[in-house]
């Protein structure tokens, strides 16, 4: 897709709205969230289900300028682009994150690691090569049920600021965590990439999450890794199921 074709194309936008980022190494600060609707995966545990379509009484579908200028209104220069997934292929939305970094953005991308990150050449092409724009990236544990969708490629694609997110419901899914930031250790260290450990709610304690972390602390250490317990602040601000928070 061109630049000119992406800038003439609809987008289904779930929501757009302001509030503090909840998780990651950004949690707490304010920020503008996008929310595109569409996702190629069905997690187990997903807590944004409302998300998954494109059509519906619960989507707009709205130009990229428009889009820009809801954003720019709300006043944050810092915008995560969510879903859904907003890296879809072959879908407009996918360029989303890149026009709003063109546009003068700070944009982290929050992706399930099922869809190809950005190429150089995609970036150049929509002017955001050297822009202001990083990846919060899962890799899927099997209690999800999408672990085979896993694009671990990607991993390759990550550098300094970006986090890779591991949603983990049991011991097996953190065991899985580990085998993959074993094979991918050799890029991943040393590069402040956050391995960030997400309790799946009512099915892990995060007690048991960071009797793990420490468990495995030496590793961590002599590898040069980053790892960090990661909870959703925003429902402890507010109800859990609350949209638009």
């Amino acid at each position: 897709m061109t630049k000119k074709e992406f800038e003439n194309s609809k987008i289904p936008v779930i929501e757009i709205f302001q509030s503090i980022s909840g998780e990651g190494i950004s949690a707490g600060n304010i920020v503008t969230f996008v929310r595109v609707g569409g996702c190629n995966l069905r997690c187990t545990w997903c807590d944004t289900k409302y998300s998954f379509v494109e059509t519906g009484s619960d989507v707009k579908s709205m130009l990229p300028s428009e889009i820009l200028d809801v954003v720019k209104k709300l006043g944050s220069n810092k915008v995560i682009c969510t879903g859904g997934e907003p890296l879809e292929a072959n879908k407009s939305k996918r360029y989303l994150p890149a026009f709003l970094a063109a546009n003068g953005l700070s944009v982290l991308i929050e992706t399930s690691g099922a869809s190809p990150l950005y190429t150089i050449e995609e970036l150049i092409a929509f002017d955001a090569d050297r822009i202001d724009i990083s990846y919060c990236m899962d890799i899927k544990c099997p209690g999800s049920g999408m672990s085979d969708k896993n694009l671990y490629e990607n991993i390759l694609q990550l550098a300094a600021g970006d986090e890779l997110k591991f949603v983990v419901q049991d011991q097996t899914d953190m065991q899985y965590s580990m085998k993959t930031i074993e094979k991918y250790k050799q890029h991943l260290s040393g590069k402040d990439i956050a391995l960030n450990f997400s309790p799946v709610s009512e099915a892990i304690q995060p007690v048991e999450i960071v009797e793990y972390l420490i468990e495995n602390v030496a590793y961590f250490e002599e590898n040069s890794l980053w790892p960090r317990l990661s909870l959703q602040l925003h429902k402890f601000v507010w109800p859990p199921l609350q949209r638009g928070v």
